[in-house]
Formats: C-alpha cells, structure tokens, sequence
C-alpha cells in the first residue's frame, strides 16, 4: 500500500518560521505514529536504508532570509507519504480516520482542518499499491511514451561517489527511485533499470534554480528545484513502461537524500 496525504493547516496567531520546516514534520509525524503505535515510530527513525516515509515542508509557504511568515487564518498545506503497508495503514488511521486537532511546527501549533488522500481534492494526495503501479504501465495497450516531466518542488540532492551533487541528473534521479522501489516493494526491479537510466535517458529540458537547506548543524545543503523533461533515447516497451512507472512513484517515494525531512519532494507534471 502507498499513500499520500495532504494535511490543511491554520494558525491563530502569526509567527516566524524556519524558510525549511521539512524536519519538524517529520517529527509532528513520528509523533503521531507512536500515539497510534508506540514501536513503530521507533523502528522508523532508527532504521537503516531508505525510510517508509517522507514529509514535506509547507508547500505553499513563502520564505525569505528571516524566515517563513505565517499569516493567521490562511490555509497552509503540507504532506506526509507511507511506501509500506504498515506505515501507510497507519498514517491513514491517524490522519484520516482520526484526524489531529493540532500540528505542532518548530514548537508553533496549527489547527488541522483537513486531511486528504484523494488525489481529485488534491494533486500531491493519492492511493495505490506497488502492483497497480507496475499494471498500470506494463499492461497498458500501446507503446509507453518515451519521455517524462518531474516537478521538485522542494531542494533535491544526492550523494554520488563521495560528492553531494545538487543537480537532478537521469541517473541519480532513477538509481534513487529504483532503489526505493526494491527497498519495499513485493515487485523487485532489475539493477539493470539503473543502468537504463544511467546510459539511455537524458535531460531534454529544464528549469532549475539551486537553494539551500539549513542543517541541524548549522550548515547548508544544496538542493536543485524545479522542473526536468527526461526523454529515453531507445528501448523497447518494457524499458519505457518502467520509465513512467518509476515517474509515477516519485509522488510518494520522493527523490535524492534527506526525503523524510523535506527534501526531493517530487511529482511528475501532466
């Protein structure tokens, strides 16, 4: 089971935020967990490998230098997403059955006033398996276009052979869908997938500016944001078809490093 919800937000009173509060959901959202699991938030957050889970910052929030003004009463919007059944079915529960009162960002509480997994309320919600995923393309009738646009909309990174590489390029962008992909799914891609990427997929178009993430050190990461075109330069229907597979999951697996605290939080355009 995937899931992605979408959580509506409100202050009463105005506040100065952090411009990146990617990590402070994440730690509104373990708390959730252990209210409604107490071990499951654990075994989330000491983990090894890539986490089940990834949470956005305020997606429609507007930052500058001092920081992200909140404004009160007006909705702010921010998600959480599940790749495992347990994490998923959890996160359901606790978001969508019982919804919170209150989200609790950088110690400023905002009121919940909705919460959607409905991906026709809500672009960046949505339900599906790993299996509808891979049926969807793969028994379509036709041939699999041979290109596809990802929207990062949050600082996108990787780390590739010892260097932190800022930029969304084919190969780290689809090496890091398909590792996530085998981390959890039932439906295990070839390593092949990878080299797919890496030799037959380029860049046909972008629009990208570099922005910086604040550290819990007090240092700064470098993240791309904004929109790719990829284009497979050859293969055959299989190749493509995993394309716009891996396409499609990016909306709840997210992309690159540091995807539970905010980072490469990515969907594809059209």
């Amino acid at each position: 089971m995937l899931i992605s919800i979408v959580l509506t937000l409100e202050s009463d009173t105005p506040a100065t935020l952090p411009g990146h509060v990617g990590r402070a959901n994440y730690a509104a959202a373990l708390a959730r967990l252990n209210q409604m699991d107490p071990a499951l938030g654990g075994r989330i957050h000491g983990g090894d490998g890539p986490k089940p889970i990834t949470c956005s910052g305020i997606l429609n929030g507007r930052s500058n230098r001092d920081g992200m003004e909140i404004v009160p009463g007006q909705p702010y919007y921010l998600r959480i997403s599940g790749l495992t059944g347990e994490v998923s079915q959890t996160l359901a529960a606790g978001l969508l059955a019982d919804r919170p009162l209150l989200w609790e960002l950088d110690h400023h509480p905002f009121r919940v006033t909705g919460t959607t997994a409905d991906s026709a309320v809500d672009g960046w919600a949505g339900q599906s398996s790993y299996e509808s995923l891979a049926a969807h393309q793969m028994l379509q009738g036709g041939q699999p276009q041979n290109t596809a646009t990802l929207d990062f909309v949050s600082p996108t990174a990787f780390k590739s052979g010892g260097m932190q590489v800022p930029i969304p390029l084919p190969d780290l962008v689809f090496g890091s869908l398909v590792e996530r992909w085998n981390a959890f799914s039932p439906v295990v891609l070839s390593p092949e997938v990878r080299r797919f990427g890496a030799e037959m997929v380029a860049i046909s178009r972008y629009r990208l500016e570099s922005r910086p993430v604040a550290q819990k050190n007090q240092a700064l990461r470098i993240g791309g944001q904004g929109q790719v075109t990829y284009r497979a330069l050859g293969g055959d229907r299989y190749w493509l078809g995993t394309l716009q597979m891996l396409a499609d999951f990016a909306l709840y697996s997210g992309v690159g490093v540091q995807t539970a605290t905010g980072m490469g939080q990515v969907r594809r355009v059209g």
